[in-house]
């Protein structure tokens, strides 16, 4: 569905659907907009042809030979029912719901037909990009508008998770303090009633600090750790410690405990599975790599880097290990507030503070893009990237904030 030849066929059979008393029908001339989903066209509902819809069309029938598909079909659906979920509210884009569309005489749908509130206007991403940066006044009023929209989804217990300003949709031809905007995309959106959010979902740039550093299995600098050990274990070739251990993080460095055995010597000494191993007879492994990259310049030397898996094999006697407790992964609606900081940068810097997942770990950014903001305004974004999410502002608190009222 990638292209306008496709979309066109697909819509000779599938042009018609939805409710069979006042069904949609989709204008295929009309193409709004092309995503990894599928392609968005204009709409409207057979009884009243001049009030327009945006629809967006996804074709299932492609992942029907994916081993994943019904997982994939699962998302689109749970889509739908987080957005059914928060519908009534001015600066959410309304969904009117999700339809399958079926190919004359099968049973199994093709595609998924969902249904939207058609805005005329443009990403906020985009009339920054053109205007360079916006001024503090324009911004206050996207940001409370935003605000009050995160305020109703969090109050249905659902987080946005992928909050930043390409989906921030501008409702109009210009960008003033009077104009309304509204999010969209609920794609990784969660719904945590009675449960919190586990999953590092969401785009990088705006990613929270607590959800980067779970997904490295590192903590956020300035967060206190929590240190065991040493702890001594009998040399393996005595007694198994009681624990299997893997790489820590994804570039293959360090090493955490995978599981612990009942009953094992580890258990006995309370050792937490999940814990990251710090140091090996007092020597530090956090950086070193897990197993041995035989491609890096002098692997096979005496001087090369000693790997962790062969310094465990190396070992016969008994030996220590010192251990430290990471972050659990359990995230709130604070997720949303440091996203929100990220929106407010952006729009008053004209770029987004992060470029990748260290700086986001370290909050580190570019103070000098926001230098000519006001003190206000550069005090309200320090307090929204606050590293320590229980020290970041509620919503409220930021609405009281001196730079908003």
């Amino acid at each position: 569905m990638q292209n306008g030849d496709e979309g066109v066929g697909l819509h000779r059979t599938f042009k018609i659907f939805g409710p069979t008393e006042d069904p949609f029908v989709v204008e295929t001339d009309k193409v709004l907009g092309v995503g990894g989903q599928g392609t968005v066209y204009l709409c409207h509902k057979q009884s009243t042809p001049d009030v327009k819809y945006a629809v967006k069309t996804i074709p299932i029938w492609r992942l029907l030979m994916d081993p994943s598909s019904a997982e994939k079909i699962a998302a689109i659906e749970k889509e739908v029912e987080v957005l059914m979920k928060i519908q009534g509210h001015p600066n959410i884009a309304q969904c009117f719901g999700c339809f399958d569309a079926f190919r004359p005489g099968t049973s199994e749908p093709q595609y998924k037909m969902m249904v939207m509130e058609l805005i005329k206007g443009g990403e906020l991403a985009e009339i920054i990009q053109q205007r360079s940066r916006l001024d503090e006044e324009v911004s206050k009023s996207v940001l409370k508008q935003t605000i009050s929209a995160l305020k109703f989804i969090h109050g249905q217990q659902v987080l946005h998770r992928d909050l930043k300003a390409e989906n921030i949709l501008v409702c109009g031809d210009m960008l003033t303090k009077d104009t309304q905007v509204k999010l969209i995309d609920f794609g990784v959106a969660k719904v945590v009633a009675n449960s919190i959010g586990r999953s590092c979902v969401g785009t990088t740039e705006i990613m929270a600090p607590e959800l980067v550093c779970a997904k490295l299995m590192i903590s956020p600098k300035g967060v206190e750790q929590k240190r065991y050990g040493p702890i001594t274990f009998k040399s393996p070739r005595e007694a198994p410690p009681g624990f299997g251990i893997k790489s820590q993080r994804p570039d293959g460095k360090g090493a955490m405990i995978n599981g612990i055995e009942p009953g094992g010597y580890a258990a006995t000494q309370n050792v937490g599975d999940g814990w990251a191993i710090v140091a090996i007879n007092g020597e530090d492994i956090t950086e070193k790599p897990f197993v041995k990259d035989f491609n890096e310049l002098g692997a096979a030397t005496k001087d090369g880097v000693k790997a962790i898996a062969e310094m465990l094999g190396s070992i016969e006697g008994d030996f220590t290990m010192e251990f430290v407790e990471l972050p659990k992964r359990e995230f709130s609606t604070e997720v949303d507030v440091w996203s929100l900081g990220v929106v407010l940068f952006t729009m008053i810097a004209g770029k987004t503070p992060f470029k990748d997942e260290q700086q986001i770990a370290n909050g580190e950014y570019e103070q000098g893009l926001v230098a000519h903001a006001s003190p206000p305004c550069k005090d309200l974004i320090t307090k929204l990237l606050t590293l320590d999410p229980k020290k970041r502002p509620t919503l409220d608190q930021v609405l009281a904030h001196p730079w908003m009222v």
